[in-house]
């Protein structure tokens, strides 16, 4: 029973490994487990992890062969299941066979979830008009689909780990629902503040995609602040890896990271932790829920002209928040912080 691992299960941006990683530091065993070994849609952040499924020109035989496989190997390997966003065989599917199977086992499970794979679409418009889908046949359809996911994952799944934007979305479905915050590794990230005599800042948008990002936005306020004359460079940057975003986060003064989720995801921590002014939109009925000191520089739309003109005419302030941005983060994302919480969890469920 000793050798056995946690499993963190998806990848959800790279974070499962860094958890798996410090657990193992504190000579707790940790495996992250994916699906497949090459990157979501066009994008190449070139993620770490310990072990995938499958290849991305596998055959659907050997694809769905290497799941059901590893699925009955999991039983003699791991004490703990940490999902993160999916879970190993279809979503739908967990209740009727992959759940009951870990339960008889007396595997605890938890799941951790990262936007869309929660979000619900017609929720979602009522409370932030600047969202990225409309309501439509479409997301009607999908809508319905989180739901049917929600339901298989609750009959066998009874802990949810999410962070403050999914609680109301989650809290229906599981016993008991925990607050979680992104992990970043700090000694990955260079902390640079942004120079109090700096008069021609930078500023730094990475989007992994653009239309859930608000890049149109973003780029139609730079082109104008730059025809009324202001002094900055923009720079758009796309598949780019981890590392090469984690360098190109240090050089920049400013980051803008989206402006119409309605709550931060973890690049937006990143670059916090690299001591930058982050612009992310946060809805005003959410900004409660996050610790008082959040430094994000929140916009929309509408105000995202203003915002950077101010940050760009105003140098120390710039310098300011990146310092409570990288405080911030060192307070409640570093990942032995978080690390620290789920394993006080991992005990709670595990009793």
């Amino acid at each position: 029973m000793g050798d056995k691992y946690i499993l963190q299960f998806g990848s959800l941006a790279g974070w499962p490994f860094k958890i798996a990683k410090e657990l193992r530091v504190r000579n707790i065993n940790s495996k992250n487990v994916i699906y497949l070994d090459s990157e979501w849609k066009d994008l190449n952040r070139r993620l770490k992890f310990d072990k995938a499924l499958y290849k991305k020109n596998d055959t659907i035989f050997k694809k769905v062969f290497n799941l059901l496989k590893y699925l009955h190997e999991v039983p003699s390997e791991a004490k703990l299941i940490h999902y993160h966003s999916s879970n190993v065989f279809f979503r739908e599917l967990h209740w009727l066979y992959e759940g009951r199977l870990y339960k008889k086992n007396n595997i605890p499970m938890i799941i951790t979830f990262g936007g869309g794979d929660v979000r619900d679409i017609k929720y979602a418009n009522k409370m932030n008009k600047y969202f990225f889908l409309e309501n439509n046949f479409s997301t009607f359809i999908r809508d319905i689909k989180t739901k049917i996911r929600f339901w298989s994952w609750s009959k066998k799944l009874d802990y949810a780990v999410t962070d403050p934007e999914f609680i109301d979305y989650v809290k229906p479905y599981f016993k008991k629902v925990f607050i979680f915050r992104q992990p970043v590794d700090l000694s990955l990230i260079k902390c640079v503040y942004p120079s109090r005599n700096n008069t021609r800042p930078r500023i730094l948008h990475i989007p992994t995609e653009p239309k859930v990002k608000g890049t149109e936005f973003i780029i139609n306020a730079t082109n104008r602040l730059k025809e009324e004359g202001y002094d900055f460079e923009f720079i758009l940057k796309r598949q780019i890896t981890q590392e090469e975003m984690y360098k190109e986060i240090t050089n920049c003064d400013i980051y803008v990271d989206e402006l119409r989720c309605g709550s931060h995801g973890v690049t937006a921590v990143e670059t916090m932790a690299a001591g930058k002014p982050t612009i992310s939109y946060i809805r005003e009925d959410l900004i409660s829920k996050f610790p008082s000191e959040l430094p994000l520089v929140s916009a929309n739309p509408d105000t995202i002209y203003d915002i950077l003109k101010d940050l760009i005419v105003n140098p120390e302030k710039r310098f300011e928040i990146g310092k409570n941005s990288r405080a911030y983060v060192e307070k409640y994302h570093d990942v032995k912080i978080v690390v620290d919480d789920l394993i006080k969890i991992y005990d709670e469920i595990s009793n």
